[in-house]
């Protein structure tokens, strides 16, 4: 096996560390002949030269785009999956920034879930390309894309698509559809974390071989007006038509104004309350706290925007990491910390 890991490095000032981690658990876990293909068009000059010195990782000259979200995390992934795949790559995973292996043989065994009927393993639900892994031969015979086209979106095909497969049109759902339209299935990554994340949005393990924090290339700064307007993008038929409706009779900056001015501080609201009885019931690391449905949440989520209100469940679980990485993953794996680092 030669492995390709195609990853869009965008990083904020404040998780230098995290980006750290993503190299190095990649680095120890990962047994096969690999190369890290990553973009670096929106990163800090002192990131991009923390990679160009890393012996495992090739950037990529890609074009800039003005895309934003998953339209523009897709746009380089495109070029990083097609040059992996000239450079004589036999497999490609796509991984995030703050996604990474967490034991070794994560590849290998991915690679045996593959087949001529099974086409890749992904996630089963949202954040497809937190680890999507597949074989070249599926991608030069189907050529997939990350993102559907509009007209996929208008098909039959997509419209039967979504009436079987619950799904968030994330980056990535472009193969699965792919897959679908084409007569073959793919392995779903279940989540197979045992701790208690916050929300039970944040820090999840998929297939007991790879770690997905979420959300980490986001930043305050970076949040984007959304608002009905995204619904056009649901997976959900009943709310892509709430959502034709609604732009064509509210005009669109009545909308902004009402997502900006009552939706975000309503549902901050909502969600503070919700972590601040989480934080106080679990106490110490370990303990019960609120669980909310990840598709839930993970709906909401990316039909109304990112909620930057919860900011504060994300630093959480995210200096819980970096503070003891192993004994947090192993209270991931196994509601257990590991004895000798414990902290609470």
């Amino acid at each position: 096996m030669k492995l390709g890991i195609a990853v869009v490095y965008l990083v904020s000032k404040e998780n230098e560390k995290l980006l750290d981690l993503h190299l190095s658990q990649i680095q120890r876990h990962t047994q096969v002949p690999y190369t890290i293909y990553g973009s670096t068009n929106r990163l800090l000059p002192q990131f991009r030269k923390k990679l160009e010195r890393h012996p495992k990782v090739k950037l990529c000259e890609c074009p800039t785009t003005d895309l934003r979200g998953a339209a523009e995390h897709s746009f380089y992934l495109e070029r990083l999956v097609r040059t992996a795949i000239e450079d004589g790559s036999s497999h490609v995973v796509t991984l995030h920034v703050d996604s990474f292996p967490i034991r070794p043989g994560w590849a290998e065994e991915l690679a045996e879930k593959l087949s001529d009927s099974q086409a890749f393993a992904t996630p089963s639900y949202r954040a497809y390309t937190a680890c999507l892994f597949f074989h070249q031969d599926f991608y030069l015979k189907y050529q997939p894309t990350f993102l559907l086209s509009e007209a996929d979106r208008s098909s039959e095909r997509y419209e039967e698509f979504c009436r079987e497969f619950e799904h968030i049109p994330d980056s990535g759902i472009g193969y699965c559809f792919k897959a679908f339209s084409e007569g073959v299935s793919w392995y779903p990554l279940e989540e197979s974390s045992k701790g208690d994340p916050r929300f039970g949005f944040f820090s999840t393990i998929y297939g007991n071989l790879v770690f997905h924090l979420s959300s980490a290339a986001y930043s305050e700064n970076d949040q984007s007006f959304k608002n009905a307007v995204i619904l056009k993008k649901s997976g959900f038929l009943p709310v892509r038509k709430l959502g034709e409706a609604t732009r064509f009779l509210i005009p669109g900056p009545v909308r902004e104004w009402g997502w900006n001015q009552l939706g975000i501080p309503i549902c901050g609201m909502v969600l503070k309350a919700a972590f601040q009885y989480s934080r106080n019931r679990q106490g110490v690391a370990g303990g019960t706290g609120v669980k909310i449905s990840k598709k839930t949440i993970g709906w909401v989520w990316n039909h109304f925007g990112i909620p930057m209100f919860s900011k504060p469940a994300f630093e959480s679980v995210k200096g819980q990491l970096l503070e003891d990485p192993e004994s947090y993953l192993n209270f991931l794996k196994t509601r257990e910390r590991s004895k000798s680092n414990s902290k609470q």
